[in-house]
């Protein structure tokens, strides 16, 4: 199907919405919609595409478009009047498209998928390592034939890790680069480890061993090239002088605040 189960984001509060999302659902997408700016820059990062009706009651609708645009890459499609200059600033707010109000659904669909192919061929190749597949265009996760269903934060940080297998990714570089953090010392704060390290636990269970990434205390996290191959993880730290292993000892108390970080997006 046409969505693959891509994930849409309609922002609007028009009539039909309910008969969009059916229509799309149909067409093989996810999804769902938002009634204000607030609710679509908060969870514009979640989806695959955003539709956006710029007549916004609480927002202006063409500063939510260049809002977004600063923030992602994230395919975008605006709704516009049958003004022509509309159409044209929509365009240069960020939208890739422009669909004229009131649209026919076919026109819609067509519009999306040529979307969607454009976003393909401008795309990097799908990351192969092992029996791993992730395509970054659909955000899509395979292991051999197995899809595994990822958040887009979970997506991003196996992205990012499998792309250098072997390399070490320290907690910091993990959050500055996949959760947006401007600056981000050494001493990563307990709250913000616990969130890289939830993240880390689910993707170890939904690709079905703890050896795909490994743990490094006290640096960071690294992907296993073995795993994708099926092969035990070759990596265990050794036993400390207590007689207890690295991975299982005590963790120290954390403390401080992460001061150094200037903007922390959730």
């Amino acid at each position: 199907m046409l969505g693959n189960g891509l994930k849409v984001l309609i922002v609007g509060d028009c009539e039909g919405l309910t008969e969009m999302i059916r229509d799309l659902e149909r067409h093989g997408f996810e999804a769902e919609s938002v009634a204000t700016g607030a609710e679509a820059m908060a969870s514009h990062r979640e989806h695959d595409v955003v539709l956006i009706d710029l007549d916004l009651k609480d927002f202006d609708g063409l500063t939510l478009c260049r809002q977004i645009r600063n923030a992602s890459d994230i395919p975008m499609i605006g709704f516009a009047c049958s003004a022509a200059l509309e159409r044209v600033l929509a365009l240069e707010a960020g939208c890739d498209d422009c669909v004229v109000k009131p649209y026919y659904s076919r026109e819609l669909v067509a519009r999306l998928g040529a979307l969607l192919r454009r976003a393909r061929v401008l795309s990097p190749p799908a990351l192969t390592v092992g029996k791993l597949q992730i395509h970054p265009t659909l955000r899509q996760v395979r292991v051999g034939n197995r899809p595994i269903e990822t958040t887009r934060k979970e997506f991003e940080l196996l992205h990012l890790l499998a792309a250098e297998p072997g390399k070490l990714f320290s907690r910091a570089e993990l959050l500055r680069r996949v959760w947006g953090y401007d600056a981000v010392s050494a001493d990563v704060t307990s709250l913000a480890g616990r969130t890289i390290d939830t993240h880390v636990s689910s993707l170890r269970k939904k690709l079905g061993s703890p050896d795909w990434i490994i743990t490094v205390r006290g640096v960071g996290f690294r992907f296993n090239r073995e795993a994708t191959r099926g092969e035990p993880c070759p990596d265990k730290e050794p036993a400390r002088a207590n007689g207890t292993s690295g991975r299982h000892a005590p963790r120290p108390p954390s403390h401080g605040l992460l001061r150094e970080v200037n903007s922390a997006p959730q």
